[in-house]
């Protein structure tokens, strides 16, 4: 159990699911792990979240409502008709129905988080599937009745943060102080590379982006690490999170004081804290861990202890947990 803290944590990179169905299809089809892995070692619904705040006094959980649309769109390609207009045809039924599944979880998220407070929801979106009429729709009505930001994700939808399509997006982002999270990576031609929104961050100045998991590079503090790091001190509106990141350095890629330079070195007031809920336990096993006890939940308490472990001053530590959460998501 962590210890109680003087101030509020906010988890603010979540990912909850619909129901059990929600969870199970996380594991078997998105993470595509075999039958023989047996059941999933949690399902991330909405009930599992809170009883995980309760446990340890998360005081809030942001859900980053993700749509795997790029997963069903490319499989789907696999029952469309050969060729002609038969297949043109089915492609843009395909499409529709992809959007509408998009549109159906952000309600489902948007109806969940206005009954419960200690959750709220970035609203996702798709730039390769939604057309621009369709993506500033789908952003005025979710953050009208209630969502706090946008999250998008590279890695699935192969959209990069200089393709064209997005410029609308960030146009109305800007305009309306929304913030748009999006997924990162380091990886070799990876469309979340953080340096491919220099150019967006350049053009639209006043918008609010976060790079989730520091950039996700590869090797600790270099490569995209570095980039988001240089895109904060060029820009306000920068925000990053810690999402993914302190798994690893549990498990010794790098130490808490190699942590504590590379968020110093971002700024410590860009910083917020985020496990990964739905993901962190879902793909990090924990041989301890016995089905008859709940949920799987180790790795987001491991996060949150190692987080508060880290040997950061006592303002640093409050920003991080929750200060720069609320000035980020302030309109």
């Amino acid at each position: 159990m962590p210890r109680p803290e003087p101030f509020p944590v906010v988890d603010a990179h979540t990912h909850v699911m619909r129901s059990a169905d929600h969870g199970r299809e996380l594991w078997s089809y998105f993470l595509r792990r075999p039958a023989s892995e047996g059941a999933p070692p949690a399902l991330h619904t909405v009930e599992e979240a809170e009883a995980l705040m309760d446990d340890t006094g998360v005081a809030h959980m942001n859900i980053l409502m993700f749509t795997w649309s790029g997963r069903y769109w490319r499989d789907g390609q696999y029952t469309l008709p050969d060729a002609g207009a038969a297949r043109a045809q089915a492609a843009e039924s395909l499409r529709l129905r992809i959007v509408e599944r998009i549109r159906d979880n952000n309600e489902w998220a948007v109806q969940v988080v206005a009954s419960r407070p200690r959750l709220s929801v970035f609203c996702g979106i798709d730039p390769s599937l939604m057309t621009s009429d369709e993506l500033l729709a789908e952003i005025a009505d979710k953050t009208d009745r209630g969502a706090l930001g946008v999250k998008m994700v590279p890695f699935d939808c192969g959209v990069s943060g200089d393709d064209p399509r997005l410029w609308p997006v960030y146009d109305y982002l800007q305009f309306h102080g929304v913030p748009l999270l999006s997924e990162a990576s380091g990886r070799s031609g990876a469309p979340g590379r953080p340096a491919l929104f220099a150019k967006a961050l350049k053009e639209f100045p006043r918008l609010k982006l976060v790079f989730a998991h520091l950039g996700h590079d590869p090797t600790f503090g270099e490569g995209a690490d570095s980039e988001v790091a240089g895109l904060a001190q060029e820009h306000d509106g920068v925000y990053t999170d810690l999402s993914l990141r302190l798994p690893e350095m549990l498990n010794g890629a790098f130490s808490p004081s190699d942590m504590v330079n590379h968020l110093r070195r971002i700024g410590t007031d860009r910083v917020l804290f985020g496990t990964n809920y739905g993901f962190v336990d879902t793909v990090n096993g924990d041989p301890q861990h016995r089905p008859e006890d709940g949920p799987q939940v180790t790795w987001a308490k491991r996060t949150l202890q190692a987080f508060l472990d880290l040997p950061l001053s006592s303002e640093e530590t409050a920003a991080i947990a929750s200060a720069n959460w609320n000035r980020l998501i302030a309109r």
